[in-house]
Order: C-alpha cells, then sequence, then structure tokens
C-alpha cells in the first residue's frame, strides 16, 4: 500500500480524537492492516494516554505540564518519534488543541463533537444539550458536542452567535474563538468573532460574563448593558455601555443601527443577502444611519430605504454564477 506520510498521520491523529467520517474509517482499517502502521498507531496510543495524564495546563503549571509531557516521550525513548518528528507533532497538536478547549480533564472518552455552519444569507437556531438556546448569524460556524462532558460546557464559535445560557453553577459554559473567550454560568449575551472583522466582541443582556483572553485569564467582567471589544492585533480591550437590543435583534430578523457608519452597515448587508457591496467614493463610507432593516426584504427596497435618506445612489448588478454586486455611488 503507498501511503503519502502526512496522510497517514493525519488519519491517526484523526482516530485517537474521534473525528474521522466514514470514508476515512475504512482507510484507517486498510492502513492498520499493514504491521508498521499498526505498530505506530499502538505507540500514538500510548503517549496520548500519558498526555492525559499530565491533566490542563493552568496559567502557573505550562512549563510544569510540558516538562511532563517531555519526560514521558523521552521514558519511552521512541526511535520513531525522532525521526518523524513533523508526523508526530500532528498528534501532539490535536491533543494539544483538544485540551485547550477543556477547563479540566474529562474521563468519558466517548464525547463526539458536530459542527454547524450557516451559510451568508442565512440564519439558524438550535438547542445544546443541557438546554442552551442558540442563534447563529449569517456566515457563523458553531463547534459544540453532542453531550456535554462532566467537568465543563464549552462551545467554538467563528461569526456571530446569540445564546441563552441554562443554567448549572457546577459546569461553567465557555465560548471560544481565535483569541477572546467568555465564560458564564446562566446568561444571555451576543458574541461575534468573524475572521475577516479585525475585533472580537461580547455584548452582555442579562446575567454576568467573565472576559479571558486566549489562554484563559480573566481581563474583564461585564454588566448587563456592556459590550467588551477586543482588537485581534493590538489585544487592546474596549468596555462601553450600550443598548442591548441593537445587538440581539438580528435573532428577530431585524438589523438596528445607532448613529452607525455605513460600511459597517454594508458589512451587514453583505452577511445578511450574501451580496457584495463596493463604494465608488470613499468618504461616502464615513456617513451614519440610524434606523431599523428587516431582513424579509429585498436588499433592493433596504438600499432604497437609505438612498431616500441620505445623498447616496447605487447599482445592483444581478451575478448568475456568483454573489450580486451592489456599488454605492454619491448622489449629485
Amino acid at each position: 500500500m503507498n501511503i503519502n506520510q502526512d496522510s497517514h498521520w493525519e488519519k491517526i491523529a484523526g482516530k485517537l480524537h474521534g473525528e474521522l467520517s466514514a470514508q476515512e474509517e475504512i482507510e484507517f482499517s486498510e492502513l492498520m492492516a499493514e504491521r508498521s502502521y499498526l505498530s505506530e498507531f499502538e505507540k500514538a496510543q500510548k503517549i496520548k494516554e500519558d498526555l492525559y495524564k499530565t491533566g490542563p495546563a493552568t496559567d502557573h503549571g505550562r512549563i510544569e505540564s510540558w516538562s511532563n509531557i517531555d519526560k514521558g516521550i523521552r521514558f519511552y525513548q521512541l526511535r520513531w518519534f525522532r525521526t518523524t518528528l513533523k508526523y508526530a507533532a500532528v498528534i501532539l497538536f490535536a491533543f494539544l488543541a483538544g485540551n485547550y478547549y477543556r477547563s479540566a480533564p474529562e474521563n468519558d472518552q466517548s464525547l463526539h463533537f458536530s459542527e454547524i455552519h450557516v451559510p451568508f444569507g442565512q440564519m439558524s437556531q438550535l438547542t445544546l444539550s443541557d438546554g442552551t438556546k442558540v442563534w447563529l448569524n449569517s456566515g457563523t460556524t458553531l463547534r459544540y458536542p453532542d453531550r456535554f462532558g462532566d467537568a465543563s460546557r464549552s462551545v467554538i464559535v467563528k461569526g456571530e452567535a446569540f445564546f441563552k445560557v441554562a443554567k448549572n453553577p457546577a459546569k461553567p459554559f465557555t465560548v471560544n474563538s481565535t483569541n477572546f473567550k467568555v465564560e458564564v454560568l446562566g446568561t444571555s449575551f451576543n458574541f461575534s468573532a468573524y475572521k475577516e472583522d479585525s475585533y472580537a466582541s461580547v455584548t452582555l443582556v442579562e446575567g454576568k460574563v467573565a472576559v479571558q483572553d486566549s489562554m484563559g485569564k480573566q481581563i474583564a467582567q461585564l454588566r448587563p448593558g456592556q459590550m467588551a471589544t477586543r482588537e485581534n492585533g493590538s489585544g487592546v480591550l474596549d468596555i462601553r455601555v450600550v443598548k442591548t437590543a441593537s445587538y440581539a435583534a438580528w435573532t428577530e430578523g431585524k438589523i438596528m443601527f445607532d448613529d452607525e457608519r455605513l460600511d459597517q452597515i454594508a458589512y451587514k448587508l453583505e452577511r445578511w443577502f450574501n451580496v457584495e457591496i463596493s463604494f465608488a467614493d470613499e468618504q461616502l463610507k464615513s456617513k451614519r444611519f440610524t434606523g431599523t432593516i428587516l431582513k424579509n426584504k429585498p436588499v433592493d427596497q433596504i438600499m432604497q430605504a437609505l438612498q431616500l435618506l441620505s445623498p447616496i445612489k447605487f447599482e445592483h448588478k444581478i451575478n448568475a454564477t456568483g454573489k450580486d454586486k451592489i456599488t454605492i455611488y454619491k448622489r449629485t
């Protein structure tokens, strides 16, 4: 069997963490028919078992935890690990990435994760196994376990989601993004972390949330009516009082904006209606508007409303093979 080296390590790592598709499970079984690959998989299993014994790395114990991992590897003196280090890193990365989103080690190895992606121009709503209700905005991906473990409740969001978290004081609920985390016990809040945005934000409607950095260190606590925004590059955190209705309205099919720049409104329209919006005049981006947009209205009708409120006009070009394109001009 001629197996690409990167491919066989990816399948081993995927098997260890329960992430193989049905087709990949078949390919993995064929791979294990060869003694050399079976031996590597058994050694990889042993490494994973020892890694779990080290527990999660806390802020004050990360160096010590890595030392435990390193000693475990050295103890077995695995020649195959040293000579194929770049492939074995797949296993270590997969373990550390999985452990990163757990606040404590789970003894139950049967957790299975699902992922839901909402295309641009659509919305979705679901209820998690603990009773937490989640609304997903356009262009959002949510990764969540089919059921939560004994120690924590944790999900990963790329995009924008509104949560009504089921209360459980013994199991905090954590929402994770690339460099921003929110931990709660039971509350309602809006979470936004689109990859194309330069920031991530959380807006608290009711309850209390702890805002954390990507390493789990608390950097702020919010009260109802507050919004925390963190710049992706600098990590600068800004907390201000906002009208929370504006940040929860999209769950009811509305976009509300209060003295908001036209370019920010355009970003929201692009996601909601799956279109591309450009400006013929850069100065138009700074124009500000206050109002409410209904999602069930055609995008042309919304643009016409904006056109009545300001000195702009627009051109809508239909694209049969991709996104429609809207260009905003200065009205003379």
